[in-house]
Formats: C-alpha cells, structure tokens, sequence
C-alpha cells in the first residue's frame, strides 16, 4: 500500500498535476520508514515528488510535541483555540538512532479544526500537519509564515460538511479523506461474507 501511495505519488508529479496551486493531502504521516523491496523503497530518492505534498495525521501522540525548552508542549496544544495553529517547527530524525528513516527534514504543526467543547477530548478536532522540506532555502530557514497559514486555512476548509458520528474519529476528519476512505472500505468484503467463506 505504502509504495502504490508513493507511486500516486510519483505519477501525479509526472503529470505536473501537483503544483504551488495544487496540492495533495495524504492521510497520515509523510514519516516513511525505506522498505527492502518495492519500486519506491527509499525516500530520499523521491523525495522531490513531495514539493507539493502535506501529511495529515488525524491521531498523533501529543507528547512528541515538544516547547522550545525541549517540555512538552501537550497542555498547550490542548488549549489551541479554533481555527489556531501553533508555530511549525523543523523536525529532523535522530540520525544515530533513526538513521534508517533518511536524512531528511520536515515542517510541522498542529491546527484545531473543531471546537474543544463539542469534542470527547481536548485533543479530539486537532491535526497534526507535516511537509517534508525540499528546497535549499526550506532546509535552512524552514517554512515561510505565509505558506503555512494558507496550507493551514486551506485544511480548514477541507473539514465540512461533518461526518459526525459516522465514524469516532469524525472531530479530527477532513471531509474528502473521509470519502476517500468510505469509498475504498466500501471495495472490501464485508465481515459476514468474509466469515461465510471458511
């Protein structure tokens, strides 16, 4: 699955179909570990695919969210008020202990996309945002402000309309990933059929 997402991927940009214009949203973490098989094993080979390119993670451990004393930063994204985000910060693996992950950096950052009091938790109706890190200037300085405020307001128009109570994760969906899903669960066997086959 991983590599046909990276094929998409690579096919898309061939295409010149993704662009400063045209965005694609992948569902979860642009985080992947290189595979010992596959046409698309290593990504730092591709990574130029991923200019146009946001990781959107619907769950994600708030305690890998660190302050710039290096203390968790949970409580506080807890509190983020709607439609805020916090400040992106570069991420790069610990090359000794995750060397196998790539060298490679990315922006991250976390946006509210639903009110605190109508979710089950305080970290229900975040996402968490990734962008790998391409262009010289990007590895240096990072993310321009600008950038992340309009891939950030773009997420948030992505929310609606709410799946509420269709799935328990409906807080943190964005709207086209969650059809997206519905569509590829609707390819598979259902439990009673799949249960009748044996």
């Amino acid at each position: 699955m991983i590599d046909s997402e990276k094929k998409i991927v690579a096919r898309l940009t061939a295409k010149n179909s993704l662009n400063e214009c045209c965005y694609l949203i992948k569902d979860g973490s642009l985080q992947y570990k290189p595979m010992k098989t596959g046409e698309y094993k290593e990504l730092s080979k591709i990574k130029n695919n991923y200019r146009w390119v946001i990781g959107v993670s619907k769950m994600f451990n708030p305690e890998f969210s660190k302050d710039r004393s290096g203390k968790s930063n949970a409580v506080a994204l807890a509190n983020l008020p709607l439609y805020h985000r916090t400040p992106a910060f570069m991420f790069q693996h610990d090359r000794d202990k995750w060397s196998y992950l790539g060298d490679y950096k990315y922006s991250v950052w976390y946006l509210r996309i639903r009110e605190k009091e109508r979710t089950e938790s305080p970290f229900a109706g975040i996402v968490k945002i990734e962008k790998i890190l391409i262009t010289d200037n990007e590895i240096e300085n990072g993310l321009e402000s600008d950038l992340i405020d309009v891939i950030s307001a773009n997420i948030i128009n992505e929310r609606n309309p709410v799946c509420y109570g269709k799935d328990s994760r409906w807080a943190n969906h964005l709207y086209p990933i969650y059809l997206t899903e519905q569509f590829l669960k609707s390819k598979y066997l259902s439990d009673l059929h799949f249960l009748n086959l044996f």
